[in-house]
């Protein structure tokens, strides 16, 4: 159940054309009638919204407002759901295991992660995405039919004794149409103002009938989005930090040339002069990997929702749901890099000039001809000169069947079965290089026929190869070398089929759940009413995540895709639970909201968590209130059954120079780690608490101020630092360089340096985050017109964060990702039959976090403080009711074409998860109904 209230419209105010405001904080709407709605926060019937927790509220106008045609979009305005690495779209999104899944978004309050926050639809779990984020479970929003959705309904602060334990940083609740009547269409085009085409697409349909006893409602929904690339715009199209692993690969024997690479030189044809450079190691050939990264692949949907009630007596409805939704979507990242690749010094492709270049080197350590450096093999760091990139599809099923019975004595029961199912494949378009047959046609390996021989005897797991001396020749074939030279841009034919993959990968994710819940009026105390409310749950849920065999590291083949790998999981777990929740009205202006819920796992335990509100209105015009409440949260499927994942890290020195040999500045070793399984992970816990107050000194203004406080313990994460300080002092193994076992943590060293890593998920320290939100809206009537005017802000007091003992304490409020201020303003005007807004979106500024190379190619000191700059965005919204049937609307988000704050410490120099670079952006909305 969810309580029942009389409300004014809310007034939310995000810039977007998005409103957000407490929905405490309630405005007068311009017809003086009031609307009657559902809303999360009790189990209780009939409480005033203006309780002891706070809530938010965005209804149908409002999303219809902001002009976001997907929910990714138009949560990522709000304030409570910015800052930090939570809250993620398809922006973030790519081929790489640190990316973000492709085609997949989700929702993150106060900057805890996605799986910190409980997401329901119709007040009931859904299905996690069969694809994990790194190894973390979360919900994928764009598996809703975003034309399906009423309202949304947000508790940003813990929630787990009412809705689930796991609710640490709050719950957002998606309500889909339900009792809609008539026949609506609905077109959109929106694109930007910029010359390349970022063209949207979204067609919908509603149609609902009924009577006294059915009622039928189908919603379809289709979307569809062209690409948009960093190449696309100024901020973003050349990299600050570009890679110094080229097209052009550097070579190197690591005996007679020692520490001097080689690289095809400009004046011979080769390496552009202007990406041409010498480093520490000898000559590179940089690349712009920006040039080929995408912020926003294609990306297609189509959709809906299904409906139908029963009204089998005048107490009992019998209600389905059915909700089905279908995405397809590329993710494209930077090239893959090849590193120590041995290659062939007696291949015949070899150009003069780099023979020439590599004895002169060479000749300082003893090489007098090119037969000197025979049956050695000669490394190359380079690049494969195109971009990884995969193609996801996607599959969403839910039903939803159950009984909603009103007794006579004024209770009332719901109970219901819930399934739900989500289904992926991943499989690869380009750019995915096999690493064994890659090694194999460098060396001389492959023939033309297919068949492999032994001329040299590769360890892929260094990599390095030992000279045999078999020949295809031999046998009367003929040898397919990869050609490494000229850019790589001719290779013989064969090689392409021989070292390529696509590396299929198939998900399958399934939740069965039972579940009621029972509220009325338990007895009258001192003339006043106690209400209760009593519910249960079962719920099994099981993920199966399977990469194809090729891309599964082993230990003897720890990178069997160059560049590349995918999460694996394998997980099941039944869980059941018990909850009650009481409101008692002390006084006649002193209410107090109990409750208590126990949940067990299967494979954890059990564990009760409670939580008690307050709330005291001592003057008509103010309500004072504050609540406290505990969660505990058992790992994620992905993180209990998690396979090996391939990653890469940089070593920093500043932070862990036990990995560096003592040297205490710069950067350390580029690391291709890995990141492995615990089986002795432990649930996460918090304690939350909240105090505020609302004050409406008018009919027409509403102030609300809220103080929240979340204490989180044993974070579920990997933090490399915390890690390597963990395993320098002995906590895990420390070994020479190939010696360590793919999938067992710990780290191999070489001459003081960490060479190569294998990070551990595990339960860190502890996260302490706190702040305030602000929400006022005010109406003033101006003749036959409103004039709403709407603000609303979250300050970060702290985030600070303690990985383990080994590690410092680390504030992160208005450092790197983390803004301590987000705020939203807004005008709205309506008069009759059209209206419009002005909104108004500021992100403040934070600290940026750039590597020493990259400050040095920018001109700056390595010890330089950099900041990135506070960002200010216009959104316009116009609307006109063009008769009782046609309805169309205009939405221009960033009005003045406002280009992000440059982030140096992030390759694409743009911050996605708190800015975005798409520039001037209009949207054009017709609806015909009736």
């Amino acid at each position: 159940m969810k309580t029942t209230f009389k409300r004014r419209p809310l007034s939310l105010a995000c810039a977007s054309a998005l409103t957000l405001l407490s929905a405490t904080a309630l405005a007068q709407d311009e017809t003086a009638n009031l609307e009657e709605v559902l809303v999360t926060g009790s189990h209780i019937k009939g409480l005033d919204l203006k309780g002891g927790t706070q809530a938010i509220q965005l209804n149908r106008q409002d999303i219809l407002e902001s002009g976001a045609l997907r929910i990714g979009e138009l949560m990522q305005d709000l304030t409570v759901t910015g800052g930090g690495s939570g809250t993620f779209t398809t922006a973030t999104a790519g081929a790489l295991s640190g990316d973000t899944p492709v085609g997949a978004s989700s929702v993150s309050l106060r900057g805890l992660g996605t799986g910190s926050t409980l997401t329901l639809i119709n007040g009931r779990r859904s299905t996690v995405s069969s694809f994990a984020n790194g190894q973390a479970s979360f919900i994928d929003v764009n598996s809703i039919p975003a034309a399906a959705i009423e309202r949304i309904e947000i508790l940003p602060s813990g929630a787990s004794a009412t809705y689930g334990a796991d609710a640490v940083a709050g719950v957002i609740n998606y309500e889909l149409r339900k009792d809609y009547e008539g026949f609506e269409i609905t077109g959109s085009y929106g694109d930007s103002t910029d010359s390349t085409d970022e063209g949207r697409y979204n067609l919908n349909l509603a149609a609902g009938v009924g009577n006294e006893r059915h009622h039928v409602m189908a919603i379809v929904d289709y979307y569809k989005r062209n690409a948009m690339f960093n190449r696309d715009r100024d901020v973003s199209a050349v990299s600050k930090r570009p890679s110094q692993q080229g097209f052009f690969p550097s070579f190197n024997d690591l005996f007679f040339a020692d520490s001097q690479d080689q690289v095809e030189k400009p004046e011979n044809g080769g390496c552009a002069a202007e990406d041409f450079g010498i480093g520490n190691f000898g000559e590179f050939c940089e690349v712009n990997t920006n040039a080929f990264t995408s912020v926003l692949d294609e990306f297609e949907s189509i959709g809906g929702v299904f409906t139908y009630n029963f009204q089998v007596n005048e107490n009992t409805t019998w209600f389905n749901e059915v909700l089905y939704q279908s995405t397809e979507s590329d993710g494209t990242s930077s090239p893959a890099n090849f590193s120590r690749a041995p290659f062939d010094p007696e291949s015949p492709l070899w150009p003069q000039e780099l023979i020439d270049d590599l004895i002169a080197v060479g000749d300082n350590g003893g090489a007098d001809d090119w037969s000197d450096f025979f049956g050695f093999p000669v490394y190359a760091w380079g690049k494969i000169p195109e971009p990884r990139a995969v193609s996801v599809e996607s599959e969403t099923y839910r039903l939803v069947s159950g009984l909603e019975i009103d007794f006579d004595n004024g209770w009332n029961l719901e109970t219901a079965f819930t399934y739900g199912s989500n289904e992926s494949e991943q499989r690869g378009i380009s750019g995915l290089v096999v690493a064994e047959a890659f090694y194999d046609a460098a060396l001389g390996n492959l023939c033309t026929d297919g068949s492999r021989v032994e001329r040299w005897d590769v360890d892929p797991a260094r990599p390095d190869a030992d000279f045999i001396g078999n020949t295809c020749e031999d046998d009367g074939r003929s040898t397919l070398w990869y050609n490494p030279f000229n850019g790589q841009a001719s290779q013989a034919d064969g090689i392409d089929e021989a070292l390529r993959t696509t590396a299929r990968r198939n998900g399958d994710s399934e939740m069965y759940s039972l579940d009621f819940v029972t509220s009325g009026t338990l007895f009258e105390f001192n003339n006043r009413e106690i209400q209760a409310a009593f519910g249960g749950e079962w719920r099994h849920e099981e993920v199966k995540d399977v990469p194809s065999g090729i891309a599964v590291a082993t230990t003897t083949n720890p990178e069997p895709i160059l560049g590349f790998s995918s999460t694996s999981a394998d997980a099941e777990r039944d869980q059941w639970a018990l909850f009650a929740e009481f409101y008692i009205p002390l006084t006649d202006n002193l209410d107090l909201t109990l409750a208590g819920r126990y949940d067990d796992y299967d494979t954890f335990g059990g564990d009760f968590n409670p939580k008690v509100a307050l709330r005291w209105q001592p003057l008509e015009s103010l309500i004072l209130r504050t609540n406290y409440s505990t969660s505990y949260r058992a790992p994620s499927l992905a993180q209990v059954g998690a396979g090996t994942l391939l990653s890469s890290y940089t070593v920093n020195c500043v932070e862990t120079p036990g990995a560096c040999d003592g040297i205490d500045e710069g950067d350390g070793e580029s690391l291709f780690s890995e990141d492995v399984a615990n089986d002795n992970l432990e649930p996460e816990t918090a304690d939350t608490w909240g105090a505020g107050f609302v004050w409406s000194p008018t009919q027409d203004i509403d102030l609300t101020v809220d103080y929240w406080s979340i204490s989180y313990d044993d974070v579920i994460g990997i933090d490399e630092d915390d890690f390597i300080r963990r395993a320098l002092a002995g906590q895990y193994p420390v070994v020479g360089e190939g010696e360590l076992p793919t999938g067992e943590a710990g780290l191999e060293v070489e001459d003081g340096f960490v060479v190569d890593a294998h990070f551990e998920l595990s339960n860190l320290g502890f996260e302490d985050v706190s702040g305030i939100d602000l929400a006022y809206t005010q109406s003033i009537d101006v003749g036959a017109a409103t004039i709403t005017l709407l603000a609303d802000m979250t300050y970060l007091i702290e985030y600070e964060r303690q990985s383990s003992d080994a590690s410092p304490v680390i504030d992160e409020a208005g450092e790197f990702l983390y803004p301590e201020l987000l705020a939203n303003a807004k005008v709205r005007y309506d008069r009759d039959t059209w209206g419009g807004s002005l909104g108004l979106r500021y992100t403040d500024g934070y600290r940026d976090d750039p590597s020493p190379r990259t400050l040095e190619a920018v001109g700056l000191p390595s010890d330089a403080r950099v900041d990135v700059d506070s960002w200010t965005v216009l959104d316009l919204n116009l609307y006109w009711d063009m008769n009782q049937n046609n309805t169309l609307a205009l939405t221009v988000r960033n009005l003045t074409d406002e280009e992000p704050p440059e982030v140096l410490g992030l390759s694409s120099n743009v911050d996605y998860l708190n800015h975005d670079s798409m520039g001037r952006y209009i949207t054009l909305r017709y609806t015909y109904g009736f």
